[in-house]
């Protein structure tokens, strides 16, 4: 460098630092990448390379007692687009249009996302998906989904119970909802490689956590039983130009719910399209002023409080309360001045009824209807059960103690109405009512069983028998009298009752009723029976009893229930 200038030379010198800093600049770089943010920079690089891929769990099945397939879920393809492939988006989108639940426009807005892959239209039908795989479009694919649409091989069947699922299968309504943890299952996760275009390369997959499919869910329904209660349900809906109605059976012995049946149905796949109100589970959520059949419980309660089927009351002409009057129904029934307990159940006299609630007292009465259930959730186990309304007996005037005894001033749902009968059948125990039976994985082993629980006694087993033996004489002499059963005894109680609108009693406006058990020597069943506003005939008697003939005659052939032989002979012989 000796003859170098000094110009030169400090051209060098310069040249020489600024190498020097910018090697040091960089080493820095590195140093900081390499070392200081290397978890940093290495998670982005791994974002980059590799992604979670969920594996979706087949959802499990619902299915009847006996295994019956009640609903599960089909295969479908999806159709999927890759926009940037797409070579000409508006044929494109105009081709799709014409399969597709899309329009042009809606089409054309997914194909001008840039992304690298959008959902065109999720889950469509299998001859759908062959046209558009015959259309070979460019950028334009089909993704079979394993949970792609619910399906229900019974169609209408259980309607209201079963409830619906949303386009991930997952439990929107219903049991779908109530036991969509059990049902849905646990997605599995896979981590893959990823091309320079984010798509997952399956063959370079690592399994981190397994696929835990979905659990199948047994109910308590059967089948057939439901099949019945469906069918003589919607007969008589139709035949008596009724608004609805409802056809509950239980068994007495487990609280296990055989048939769930309302009235008007649905398709059910077709939940989300049907209004609200339609499918709405009433059976628990609307509760009612039931009527006759209420006076079931008040005489329970009196027997319970030492009264006995042969005590007398006033049961005749009108029964006058505070300045209120009390009347018998209109239905061709005279009551003598006074009589018997049995007499008053077995042709519902209201004058009868209120007589003997007044004789034990607000404090017997609404202690026993609270014991029973009245005014508290049973517990079954579905969502948005309605507790009733019974106002709180410590206040009751005289005349809410009189109406309160046949089924006036309270409101109950069906399914509590059937909770108290089913207490009667059983002896005076009362079980909580459940419609799912198991929950069982794929292989049928079971994974979590619903035992019968007991919910209290509101009356002892003498009681219960007494009862039994005075709804016996309703349907043997009574107002029940079209719910017999040739071979069987059966017993029950008739109701009619006028519909409660905005506060007011509607003019013209009667729900017929029926809730009776059978046989009554050994209860197998409970049933109820709700015709909401049949006309121009309104009676329990005439309108609610012939259901529960229907279905109760074939539930106990069903259920292995043998004819009474004796019975049968003794028939035999009138004949």
């Amino acid at each position: 460098m000796a003859g170098w200038s000094s110009r030169t030379r400090n051209r060098l010198i310069a040249m020489f630092w600024l190498f020097a800093c910018a090697y040091l600049l960089v080493g820095l770089q590195l140093f900081r990448v390499q070392v200081v943010d290397q978890k940093r920079f290495g998670s982005i690089a791994r974002a980059q390379q590799e992604g979670d891929l969920e594996i979706p769990a087949l959802r499990g099945d619902i299915r009847d007692r006996n295994n019956i397939v009640l609903a599960t879920s089909l295969a479908l393809y999806s159709v999927a687009v890759n926009p940037r492939e797409v070579r000409d988006r508006a044929a494109t989108a105009r081709a799709l249009s014409e399969h597709l639940h899309k329009s042009e426009a809606e089409l054309e807005r997914v194909l001008a996302s840039g992304a690298t892959f959008a959902w065109a239209e999720r889950k469509v039908e299998d001859n759908v998906a062959e046209k558009v795989r015959e259309l070979k479009l460019p950028g334009v694919f089909l993704l079979k989904e394993p949970n792609g649409r619910r399906f229900y091989p019974k169609g209408r069947l259980a309607s209201h119970l079963l409830g619906a699922t949303g386009i991930d299968d997952q439990g929107l309504d219903g049991l779908e909802a109530a036991y969509d943890q059990s049902l849905g299952g646990r997605p599995g996760l896979a981590r893959v490689f990823l091309d320079r275009d984010g798509y997952a390369m399956p063959d370079a997959a690592t399994l981190i956590r397994p696929v835990q499919e979905g659990r199948n869910v047994v109910l308590t329904l059967d089948e057939t039983i439901q099949y019945v209660a469906e069918r003589e349900l919607a007969r008589t809906v139709k035949e008596s130009n009724a608004r609805g109605g409802i056809c509950l059976v239980m068994d007495v012995k487990t609280g296990e719910m055989l048939a769930w049946a309302i009235a008007p149905d649905f398709p059910a796949d077709k939940f989300s399209e049907v209004p609200p109100a339609l499918r709405r589970n009433r059976a628990i959520t609307d509760p009612y002023e039931p009527g006759s059949t209420f006076k079931v419980f008040t005489v329970a309660a009196a027997l319970q409080n030492g009264v006995k089927p042969d005590d007398v009351f006033t049961s005749g002409g009108v029964l006058s309360i505070g300045g209120w009057t009390i009347h018998n129904a209109n239905d061709g029934l005279d009551a003598a001045g006074m009589e018997t307990v049995t007499s008053i159940l077995t042709y519902s006299f209201n004058v009868g009824t209120a007589s003997i609630a007044l004789k034990i007292g607000r404090n017997a009465l609404g202690e026993s209807l609270s014991a029973f259930g009245f005014g508290h959730p049973t517990g079954v186990d579905l969502v948005g059960e309605s507790e009733g309304i019974v106002n709180p007996y410590k206040g009751w005037a005289d005349i809410d103690l009189a109406t309160t005894s046949f089924g006036q001033s309270v409101a109950v749902t069906p399914i509590q109405l059937l909770s108290g009968m089913q207490a009667i059948a059983n002896n005076g125990v009362r079980l909580r009512p459940h419609v799912v039976k198991a929950v069982v994985d794929g292989e049928g082993n079971i994974v979590k069983r619903i035992e019968p629980k007991e919910l209290g006694r509101p009356i002892s087993p003498e009681t219960a028998r007494q009862m039994r033996d005075i709804l016996l004489n309703v349907c043997e002499k009574g107002t029940g009298k079209r719910a017999r059963i040739p071979g069987y005894l059966v017993g029950g109680k008739t109701g009619t009752a006028q519909v409660v609108d905005n506060g007011v009693y509607a003019g013209g406006r009667y729900t017929a009723s029926f809730l009776g058990l059978a046989p009554v020597d050994n209860p197998r069943i409970v049933v109820l029976v709700k015709i909401e506003e049949p006309t121009p005939v309104y009676w329990g008697g005439v309108i609610a009893a012939p259901v529960f003939h229907n279905v109760a005659k074939e539930a106990l052939w069903k259920l292995g229930v043998r004819p009474n032989q004796k019975i049968v002979e003794e028939t035999a012989a009138l004949e």
